[in-house]
């Protein structure tokens, strides 16, 4: 029984951590320049797959992590200078619509490009686990955990302890205030949206030798990252991060319990019911347009 519960929390915190680097990559958009990066969730499939695509390329897992990261984020870069920073930034219907078409593009350009069959990601760490008594427990949970818990802290280092990061705070609470101090918006904007996809293109190698490398990867992973995001609260990376792992850890119980056909649905319920109970999400604060 307690090996059975630990498995379950374990498994939730993996998934949870995953679905809380997936919701901050959304919040990060979102707190900066008050737009719903809906795209993100097809970033993180064509992470997987420019990823695999490396690897195969080089056959090497380690650089082709590098490689996909930094691919990423130039991708993240191009998107925010040459498509977004084009759309009126005055206008967040424009950009809503800018963000599904890119959505669009993303799905069917995959799909022309790799076709519809799955594709299986290389483990990153051992699925053999470890036995302590009654307790299983996966390296690859461990590093999972590790690696996100890692990523996040260095995350507030940067938005807290550098002038960039701090500049980057200044312009997403007030962009004119910033301007007027001589920050660059425009810059801390493009640096938010390389964030973003390299927050994506992090998720998506941890969470690819789980799931098979698909074109609807983005739709079965990437939208729990937008409900953690919800149920967390918007604008806020702490309350991203308590999202996802809630999110992770009532997932697991609930399909380990019940059933795990309730696994995709459970995430829709709870966001439903946050949204009806408390709009903000749990730790959010309304947050009023800024433009």
């Amino acid at each position: 029984m307690i090996g059975t519960i630990f498995n379950y929390l374990m498994n939730g915190l993996t998934m949870g951590t995953i679905y809380a680097l997936l919701a901050i990559g959304v919040t990060v958009v979102y707190k900066s320049m008050g737009m719903m990066n809906v795209a993100h969730a097809n970033t993180v499939m064509l992470s997987a797959f420019v990823t695999l695509a490396i690897q195969k390329a080089t056959g090497s897992l380690i650089l082709s992590c590098v490689l996909g990261i930094l691919a990423m984020g130039v991708f993240g870069y191009i998107l925010e200078r040459f498509i977004y920073r084009r759309v009126n930034y005055d206008s967040f219907t424009n950009l809503m619509l800018a963000t599904i078409g890119m959505q669009i593009i993303l799905i069917n350009s995959a799909r022309a490009i790799w076709g519809v069959d799955p594709y299986s990601f290389p483990q990153i760490f051992s699925i053999r686990p470890i036995r302590l008594g009654p307790v299983r427990i996966l390296p690859q949970s461990i590093g999972i955990i590790c690696v996100a818990g890692l990523v996040v802290i260095i995350l507030q280092c940067f938005y807290k302890f550098t002038k960039t990061g701090q500049s980057m705070t200044a312009a997403a609470t007030s962009p004119k205030a910033a301007m007027m101090l001589g920050i660059n918006v425009a810059k801390t904007r493009n640096l938010t949206f390389t964030i973003s996809a390299v927050l994506a293109c992090i998720s998506a190698i941890l969470v690819a030798p789980m799931y098979n490398v698909s074109p609807d990867m983005g739709a079965s992973v990437g939208t729990k990252g937008f409900c953690a995001a919800v149920i967390g609260g918007f604008g806020s990376v702490p309350a991203a991060l308590v999202g996802g792992l809630l999110l992770g850890i009532i997932e697991s119980l609930v399909s380990g319990v019940l059933s795990a056909a309730y696994r995709d649905i459970i995430a829709f319920v709870i966001m439903i019911l946050i949204l009806y109970l408390k709009p903000a999400g749990l730790l959010g604060k309304k947050v009023e347009q800024k433009f």
